[in-house]
């Protein structure tokens, strides 16, 4: 596992996020082909649908903190249940790639 993908920079604690949740860095790779590296408090989600497409049988979306050129933390949550909290930061949600 490297400490950088696609032009960002993982901090330690989304190293071990990573490690700890089974996301490997072919997955990422994927997700943040088309994405900005100067997304400023970003909120990636990444949809149940590209989830399953990459052989994760997860029941829930991967949300993917990402601040400039550093990747944050990542987790699995579900949608609706993040909506809930009262969060000010942009949101990316990708559902295909």
């Amino acid at each position: 596992m490297s400490n950088r993908v696609e032009g960002f920079f993982k901090s330690e604690l989304f190293c071990y996020r990573q490690w700890d949740r089974q996301v490997s860095d072919n997955l990422l790779s994927e997700i943040l082909k088309g994405i900005e590296p100067n997304s400023c408090n970003t909120l990636l989600i990444v949809s149940r649908n590209v989830l399953k497409k990459t052989n994760k049988n997860i029941n829930e979306e991967l949300f993917i903190k990402v601040d400039n050129k550093t990747l944050i933390t990542c987790f699995y949550c579900q949608f609706q249940e993040y909506l809930v909290t009262k969060r000010v930061q942009k949101y990316l949600i990708i559902d295909n790639i």
